[in-house]
C-alpha cells in the first residue's frame, strides 16, 4: 500500500501540483511576514522620536518668551502646558501666539495623560509639569536612560533635533528635549516631551493577533485551493504528453518505427517530441539503408563464391596442364619412342620403359596431390592441429619434403578459420616444392588470445615480392585473399638467394568457440615488412 502510493505521488503531476502549493503558500506567508515586519518598523523607526523633539523645540520656544516675560507666572505657564497638551491630541482648543490671562482645564482630563512635559531649570530640577505625581518640582528628573543623556545635551545647547530624540527604555516610547533660552542667549531651562500614549509594538501585535488568524487562515486555504487547482490542470497536460512520448519510446524500442509525436507546442516537451520524430525517421531511413546493403552484400558474396569456385577450377587446370598433362605428354612420347626402337634396339627400349615407369609415378603423385587439395578430409571434425600434421607426414612420404611443425597454445578456432589456414598451409608448402629448390621448410602455428598466427619459412633461392608476378601464378594471390576475408592479413619477407617467409595473423574471439561457430571480430594490425 505504502509503495503503491508512493509511486502514485511520484508522478509529474503531483510533483508539479506540490511545487504550486507550496509556492502559493510561501507567498501568502511572505505577505503576512512583510507586513508584521512593517509594522515593527514602523515602531521602532527613528523618524518618530525626531517629530517628537521638533515640537519639544516648538514649545521650548513659547516656554521661553513666557519665562522672558517679567510678569510671567508658573501657575498660568503650567495650565498652557496642559492645554498644549490638550490640542496636541486633537481638541479644538488650541494654543494661541500668546499667553493666555487665564488657565483653561481641558475639557477632557484624560487627554493630559497622553502627553508628558516637564520643565526643568538650568540644573536639572523639576520647575513644572503637566504630572506632578511623577515629576516633583524642586527634584531632578527621574527619568531612566537615555532621558538624562538628552537632558544633558540640550543643557549644552544642542539644538539638532537627531541628537535631542530617542525611545525611551523599557517602556518604548519616543521622548525628546529641547534646550529653553533665555533674553541673554544663554540656556535657561530644559524641556522634556514624553508621548504616554504611544502603543508598544508587544501589545500591538497582541491585539493583532485575532486579525491576522482570521486574514491567514482564508488567505491560505484560498491562495492554496487555486494553486491546487492550477497545477492539477497544468500537471494533467504534461503528464499526457509525457506519457504518448513513453509509449512512443517503448514502440520504437520494440521495432515500430512508425510511431510518430504530435505535439506542435513550443516548449521543452514540444521539442523533445519534435526530435523523437527526427530520430525515427533517420532510424528508418538507416534500417533501410542497412537492408539495403545487406541485400547487395548477399550478392556480392555470392558473386564473391562463384569467382572462388571458378578461381580454384582455373587453378586446377593450370596444375593439370603444368604437371599431369605435362608428364601425360612425356608418356606418350616415350611409349612413341620405345615403339620405334623395340625391333631394332631392345636394350634403348628398355631405357625408355624406365623413363616412362618414372614419368608415370610423377604424373601419379601430382594427381594425388591434386586430389588431396580438393577435399582436405582431415578436417572433418578433427581440427586444424591433427589436419596439419597428417598434410605434413603426406608431404614427406609422397614428395620427400622435410617438414618442421610447432604449433604453440592449441585450441579450437571457428570452421572458416581453420579452412583457410588449412588452404593456406598447404598452399605455401606446395610453392616450397615447387619453386624453393629445397626440401627442408618450417611451419610454425601460435595461438594468441584474440589473434592466431601463422608462419611458413624456408632457406631456398627466394623471390623479389615487389616484382611483376606471372598472372597465372595465383598462389600467393589466393593466400592473401583467404586471409584478408576474415579481416586478417599476410606479410611476405623474401629476396633472391635469402629464403622466403609468409607471415598470416588472423583475428579471433576467444569466447564463444563452440564447434567452430565464431567468426572473427576485427582485422589485427602487425609491424610487417610487405603485405600481399
Amino acid at each position: 500500500m505504502v509503495t503503491e502510493l508512493r509511486k502514485r505521488f511520484s508522478t509529474i503531476r503531483w510533483k508539479l501540483t506540490g511545487a504550486f502549493l507550496a509556492v502559493s503558500l510561501l507567498l501568502a506567508l511572505t505577505m503576512i511576514a512583510v507586513f508584521v515586519a512593517g509594522l515593527v518598523y514602523i515602531f521602532n523607526a527613528p523618524f518618530i522620536p525626531r517629530a517628537t523633539a521638533q515640537s519639544a523645540r516648538d514649545l521650548a520656544h513659547l516656554v521661553s518668551e513666557e519665562l522672558a516675560d517679567p510678569h510671567g507666572d508658573l501657575d498660568l505657564l503650567i495650565a498652557q502646558l496642559k492645554r498644549f497638551s490638550q490640542s496636541s491630541r486633537g481638541s479644538p482648543a488650541s494654543a494661541p501666539d500668546g499667553m493666555d490671562d487665564e488657565p483653561v482645564e481641558p475639557e477632557n482630563p484624560q487627554l493630559t495623560d497622553e502627553l508628558l512635559i516637564t520643565l526643568l531649570d538650568a540644573q536639572g530640577r523639576v520647575m513644572t509639569s503637566t504630572h506632578p505625581q511623577n515629576h516633583v518640582p524642586g527634584q531632578p528628573l527621574d527619568e531612566p536612560e537615555p532621558a538624562d543623556a538628552l537632558v544633558l545635551r540640550a543643557m549644552s545647547g544642542i539644538t539638532d533635533t537627531q541628537q535631542l530624540a530617542a525611545w525611551s527604555r523599557p517602556s518604548h516610547q519616543p521622548i525628546a528635549t529641547a534646550p529653553v533660552f533665555g533674553p541673554d542667549g544663554s540656556v535657561a531651562g530644559v524641556l522634556y516631551l514624553q508621548v504616554l500614549s504611544f502603543p508598544a509594538i508587544g501589545p500591538l501585535l497582541a491585539s493583532l493577533t485575532p486579525f491576522l488568524v482570521s486574514f491567514i487562515v482564508p488567505w491560505l486555504l484560498i491562495s492554496g485551493g487555486i494553486g491546487m487547482f492550477y497545477s492539477w490542470i497544468v500537471g494533467r497536460g504534461f503528464a499526457r504528453r509525457i506519457i504518448r512520448l513513453t509509449e512512443a519510446s517503448i514502440d520504437l524500442s520494440d521495432g515500430d518505427l512508425s510511431r510518430r509525436i504530435e505535439d506542435p507546442s513550443g516548449d521543452e516537451i514540444g521539442q523533445l517530441g519534435r526530435q523523437f520524430n527526427a530520430m525515427a525517421d533517420q532510424l528508418s531511413e538507416s534500417l533501410r539503408s542497412l537492408r539495403l546493403l545487406a541485400d547487395r552484400n548477399a550478392q556480392l558474396a555470392e558473386q564473391a563464391a562463384q569467382l572462388a569456385a571458378l578461381d580454384e577450377r582455373n587453378r586446377l587446370a593450370r596444375e593439370l596442364h603444368d604437371s599431369v598433362s605435362q608428364e601425360l605428354f612425356s608418356l606418350t612420347m616415350l611409349a612413341a619412342a620405345a615403339r620405334r626402337t623395340l625391333p631394332t634396339r631392345p636394350d634403348l627400349t628398355a631405357d625408355r620403359l624406365v623413363e616412362i615407369e618414372e614419368s608415370a609415378r610423377r604424373a601419379l603423385e601430382e594427381t594425388r596431390s591434386l586430389i588431396f587439395a580438393l577435399r582436405p578430409a582431415a578436417l572433418d571434425g578433427r581440427g586444424l592441429a591433427p589436419a596439419l600434421r597428417d598434410l605434413v607426414a603426406a608431404l614427406q612420404e609422397r614428395q620427400g619434403l622435410s617438414i618442421t611443425l610447432r604449433i604453440t597454445g592449441e585450441r579450437p578456432l571457428p570452421l572458416e578459420h581453420e579452412q583457410a589456414l588449412f588452404r593456406i598451409v598447404q598452399e605455401a608448402l606446395a610453392n616450397v616444392a615447387r619453386h624453393s629448390g629445397v626440401r627442408e621448410a618450417e611451419v610454425h602455428l601460435q595461438y594468441h588470445d584474440d589473434v592466431v598466427t601463422l608462419e611458413v619459412r624456408d632457406d631456398g633461392r627466394g623471390f623479389d615480392p615487389t616484382a611483376a608476378r606471372n598472372p597465372r601464378a595465383i598462389g600467393l594471390h589466393s593466400m592473401a585473399e583467404r586471409a584478408e576475408a576474415l579481416g586478417g592479413r599476410i606479410t611476405i619477407r623474401s629476396a633472391p638467394g635469402q629464403g622466403a617467409t609468409i607471415f598470416v595473423s588472423l583475428p579471433t574471439r576467444r569466447e564463444g568457440f563452440r564447434d567452430g561457430a565464431t567468426t572473427a571480430e576485427k582485422p589485427a594490425t602487425l609491424p610487417l615488412e610487405k603485405s600481399v
